[in-house]
């Protein structure tokens, strides 16, 4: 087993959830530990970033940021979160000097999410270009109503199958 894993494993007790499933490997971590650990994986093998992503937990008010790396060779997983406040203009580090591919998926989440990757200089628009409007991934976000403010629109209201 790799040597970033078994410090991870020392690290268990410190992260806030650890699981374990075969090669696979989560990690549910502090936002202060974000960038070390990173920084200390990379160093001790994993040089491989697959994605980086967000997810809007509206509920809970806040983001979780998470990366998936893997060791080709040894056929291991690993994905690490954290959790930031959801708020306007929140920010993290970027990971995009450890692994360059990273300045590509955080500039997806920027675009997506309004949250900044301290670092990451291709902050600009992808996808969304002349795009005015609050970030369309994010659970608030009522594409109806950008819709109809934007290009005088109105959507027709959809019943679910279960009547809501």
């Amino acid at each position: 087993m790799s040597e970033g894993i078994s410090f991870l494993k020392q690290l268990k007790e410190d992260s806030l959830e650890y699981i374990e499933d075969k090669n696979i490997f989560f990690f549910k971590i502090r936002e202060k530990d974000y960038l070390n650990i990173a920084k200390y994986l990379k160093d001790h093998g994993f040089r491989r970033l697959l994605t980086l992503s967000a997810v809007d937990w509206i509920k809970d008010d806040s983001f979780e940021i998470f990366f998936i790396l893997h060791i080709m060779n040894k056929n291991i997983y690993i994905k690490v979160s954290t959790r930031i406040p959801r708020r306007e203009n929140v920010k993290i580090e970027s990971l995009s000097k450890l692994w360059p591919n990273a300045a590509l998926h955080e500039r997806e989440v920027w675009e997506m999410f309004g949250i900044i990757f301290e670092g990451n200089k291709m902050l600009k628009p992808l996808f969304l270009e002349n795009w005015i409007g609050p970030p369309p991934f994010r659970k608030d976000f009522d594409w109806r109503k950008y819709v109809k403010r934007n290009f005088n629109i109105m959507m027709p209201e959809f019943k679910r199958d279960d009547g809501k």
